[in-house]
């Protein structure tokens, strides 16, 4: 008998140990579970970090521990925070049915940095259970165009030499390291006065997210121009972004005039020897 007893001791305690340290599984299946956000859907660019608040309400008699999982696009970083502190990383939460209007945790999502996203809409799942309880909320990062546009030179050097009166001809690429095409692009030039400036193509009728072009660009400087350096202004404008160019540009003398500075030279040399010749016989 008295061991009887023992056994039923042991098998009440180990009952009523076994509801004070887990009363979720039991109790969560009579609650009732709402996910609450002021706003499903926020808007930015590829390079923003979206961040969703969520309420979690749950009513019920007795506190529950409910398993937190997300699920986000490809190649998008999302984790679950609390509302605070929000650097700590969370898979569940506890919730007490007094203060579950308190309980928020954020929602946090973000494009790898290595990846080019295209515009849309990318949806983010939350999904909360305990027990028989199981609820989700949809929540939506709206990611709009980010237009951008660089000019850059094949060697990464910004100057060049040319020839007074002669064509000269340099390369510029543009690139559209943005996540939307650029359409309609032509170029312009701020040079000094009687220089011409050309551009081969002279228009791009649109230049896809990720891709480049090379144009090659004609500096004619006048032909009376003086030797030195000088500064002029390539702009390639499009339809939704534009850039500008500093550009030095080094000017030389055509190389005939120099031969031509030395004839002068040696003619008068030889003229000067003719009179002295001619003079000294007298």
């Amino acid at each position: 008998m008295k061991i009887g007893r023992i056994l039923c001791s042991l098998c009440l305690l180990l009952v009523i140990g076994l509801m004070l340290i887990s009363p979720t599984a039991a109790l969560a299946a009579d609650g009732k579970l709402e996910l609450n956000t002021s706003y499903s859907k926020l808007e930015g660019t590829s390079s923003t970090a979206f961040q969703f608040v969520v309420q979690l309400i749950y009513t019920a008699t007795t506190p529950a521990t409910f398993n937190l999982s997300i699920s986000g696009p490809q190649n998008w970083y999302v984790y679950i925070t609390p509302d605070y502190p929000k650097d700590q990383k969370i898979r569940d939460i506890r919730i007490d049915p007094a203060s579950s209007l308190d309980n928020l945790i954020d929602i946090n999502a973000a494009p790898y940095s290595s990846v080019s996203v295209p515009p849309g809409e990318y949806k983010i799942t939350l999904e909360v259970s305990s027990g028989s309880i199981k609820e989700t909320i949809d929540l939506y990062a709206v990611v709009t165009a980010n237009y951008e546009m660089a000019l850059v030179t094949p060697d990464g050097l910004l100057n060049t030499s040319a020839t007074a009166g002669r064509d000269n001809f340099f390369t510029i690429q543009v690139q559209n390291p943005g996540t939307a095409s650029i359409d309609n692009i032509t170029f312009s030039s701020d040079q000094p006065t009687d220089w011409a400036v050309t551009f081969n193509p002279e228009r791009i009728a649109s230049l896809n997210a990720g891709s480049a072009q090379t144009v090659t660009v004609n500096i004619k400087p006048e032909a009376k121009a003086i030797s030195g350096d000088y500064g002029i202004t390539l702009t390639a404008g499009g339809k939704q972004a534009s850039q500008t160019m500093a550009l030095r540009v080094t000017v030389n003398t055509p190389t005939i005039w120099g031969f031509v500075g030395v004839g002068i030279i040696v003619l008068v040399f030889a003229g000067l020897a003719f009179v002295f010749i001619r003079f000294s016989r007298r």
